[in-house]
C-alpha cells in the first residue's frame, strides 16, 4: 500500500473517534473524548498531511546528528499515534460510563460564600507574585544564568498558578457565586490580567488548556446545540491565541503582518511538530539510551526537589541525557514526541499500549467519580482534566509536565483540602441540589422528573 492510501486510513481511523466524541457528547454531556481527539487528530494526521503536501517544513535536527524525518518514520509514527488513541479512548468509555449532569445549583450557598473571598485574595496574591518571579526570573536571566540549570523553576512556573485561579474563577461564576455589578467587574479585571501573564510563547500549551477548560466550565449544562457553539467559539479563539503566541516565540517586529503569520502557523501545522519529535525520539529509543521501564514516571516523585538542594539530579528529556544540552550551552533544545512518545520512551510498543490502557482508566475513573460528589467540586476536576490534557498529550519529559501541573493546580487542590468534607460530599445519582441540599431525581412514567 502507498503512504497516501496508508495515510488516509489512518486519518480516517482518527475523524471516527472525533464522529463518536461528539456522539459522546451529545449523550453522555462529556468533552473528553472529543478534546482528546481533535488534538490527536490535529497533530499527527493533520501534521502529516501538512508535511506530505508541503505546507510546513519538517523539523531538521541533523546539525546534531539526527536522520532526517522521512515518510516511512513518520507514518510508522502516526500508525502507533492511532492504534495508542483508540486503546486510551476504548478504555475511558469502558471506565466512565455515567452522565454528566450540571444542575442550576452547584453547591450549598455557605461552601460558595467561604470559597468567594479566598479564590479572589488567591487572584490578587497570583498575580502579584507571577509579576515579582517575572521581575526576578527576568533579572537571573540579563546576569548570564542558565534557564534550565541556575534558575529555580519554582520561580520560572510561579506563573503557572494562575492557571488554577482562572478554573477557580470559572466554576465559581457557573455557580453565580459573584454578583452583578462590582464583584463581576473585579473578577473580569482579574481574568484580564491572567490572560496577560500567561499569554506568553512559552506558556502558549499552558494557555490553551486552560483556555479551554474555561470554555467547558461555562459552557457545561447548557443544551447541546448552545454547549457546541460556546465549545466552538471558545476552541476557534484558544486555537487563534495559542498560533499568535507561537508565532511571537520567533517574531523580532511586530509588524501587522504577523497576525497573517500566526494563521498560517496554525492552518500549516507548523506548532504541532509532535509528529516530527516522535520520529525523532523513535531514533534514540532504545538504540542510544535505553528504555526507561517505567523510569520515566517514577522521576515525577525526584523533580519536586530543588537543583540546589541536589546538584547532581538526573536531567529530563534525551535531548538533556545526550549532553546536547548542558549549562553551559546557552540555549534551549527540544521537539515534544506527544504523550505516546513519552509511553514508548518507557518500553516500546507494548509501553504505549500498556501505558495508554492505564491512562485511559485513570481519566474515565475521575470524571466517573466526578459525577458523584458536590456539582462544584465535580466541575473543577473536569476543569482541571481539560486544562491538564493539552500539555499532557504534548509530551516529553513527563516529570517536567506534571511539575507543570503541580504548580499550576495547587489552588484548587488547596482550597479544595481545607473543606474536604463539604466539597467531597457523596450524592446520588442523577443529582440536584435544591436549597443547596442534595436530592435525587427520579425519572417518572411519563418521561418527566420528581424529587425523591
Amino acid at each position: 500500500m502507498s503512504v497516501v492510501t496508508l495515510l488516509i486510513t489512518l486519518s480516517l481511523c482518527q475523524i471516527a473517534w472525533i464522529l463518536l466524541g461528539v456522539r459522546w457528547v451529545a449523550r453522555k454531556h462529556d468533552e473528553i473524548p472529543l478534546l482528546i481527539s481533535i488534538l490527536l487528530f490535529y497533530v499527527f494526521a493533520f501534521r502529516f498531511w501538512a508535511l506530505l503536501q508541503g505546507w510546513a517544513p519538517p523539523v531538521d535536527l541533523s546539525n546534531f546528528g539526527f536522520n532526517p524525518i522521512d515518510s516511512k518514520g513518520a507514518l510508522d509514527v502516526h500508525a502507533i499515534a492511532t492504534l495508542a488513541e483508540s486503546v486510551l479512548l476504548s478504555v475511558y468509555m469502558l471506565a466512565q460510563r455515567r452522565r454528566v449532569d450540571v444542575p442550576d445549583k452547584l453547591a450549598p450557598p455557605e461552601l460558595l460564600v467561604w470559597l468567594r473571598p479566598r479564590v479572589a485574595a488567591f487572584g490578587v496574591i497570583c498575580i502579584l507574585g507571577s509579576l515579582l518571579a517575572q521581575r526576578s526570573v527576568g533579572a537571573q536571566l540579563a546576569s548570564g544564568k542558565s534557564m534550565g540549570f541556575e534558575v529555580s523553576s519554582y520561580l520560572s512556573l510561579f506563573s503557572l498558578s494562575l492557571v488554577g485561579v482562572a478554573i477557580l474563577m470559572a466554576a465559581l461564576w457557573k455557580s453565580r457565586a459573584f454578583h452583578p455589578g462590582g464583584e463581576r467587574f473585579g473578577v473580569t479585571l482579574l481574568f484580564v490580567a491572567i490572560i496577560y501573564l500567561t499569554f506568553q510563547p512559552a506558556m502558549r500549551f499552558q494557555f490553551l488548556g486552560w483556555f479551554i477548560a474555561v470554555t467547558i466550565i461555562l459552557s457545561s449544562g447548557q443544551s447541546f446545540v448552545r454547549r457546541a457553539q460556546v465549545l466552538a467559539i471558545g476552541l476557534v479563539g484558544a486555537v487563534g491565541l495559542f498560533a499568535l503566541a507561537g508565532e511571537l516565540r520567533n517574531a523580532e517586529d511586530p509588524t501587522v503582518e504577523r497576525g497573517q503569520s500566526a494563521w498560517e502557523r496554525f492552518a500549516f501545522a507548523e506548532d504541532a511538530n509532535m509528529l516530527d519529535g516522535f520520529v525523532l525520539l523513535r531514533q534514540v529509543y532504545p538504540e542510544l539510551l535505553g528504555y526507561s521501564y517505567g523510569g520515566e514516571h517514577l522521576e515525577i516523585f525526584e523533580r519536586p526537589i530543588p537543583r540546589a538542594w541536589w546538584p547532581d539530579k538526573p536531567v529530563g528529556g534525551y535531548i538533556n541525557k545526550l549532553g546536547i544540552i548542558t549549562a553551559e550551552t546557552g540555549f534551549t533544545l527540544g521537539i515534544s514526541p506527544s504523550l505516546f512518545g513519552s509511553f514508548y520512551q518507557e518500553g516500546g510498543i507494548v509501553g504505549v499500549v500498556l501505558l495508554s490502557i492505564i491512562y485511559g482508566f485513570g481519566f474515565g475513573r475521575l470524571v466517573s467519580f466526578s459525577t458523584r460528589i458536590v456539582p462544584l467540586t465535580g466541575l473543577l476536576l473536569r476543569g482541571i482534566l481539560a486544562a491538564a490534557v493539552v500539555p499532557l498529550l504534548r509530551g516529553g519529559d513527563l516529570p517536567g509536565i506534571y511539575a507543570w501541573f503541580g504548580m499550576s493546580f495547587w489552588p484548587c487542590f488547596l482550597l479544595l483540602w481545607l473543606r474536604r468534607r463539604e466539597f467531597f460530599a457523596r450524592i446520588p445519582y442523577p443529582q440536584q441540589l435544591v436549597d443547596g441540599v442534595p436530592v435525587r431525581i427520579e425519572r417518572g412514567r411519563s418521561g418527566g422528573h420528581r424529587f425523591a
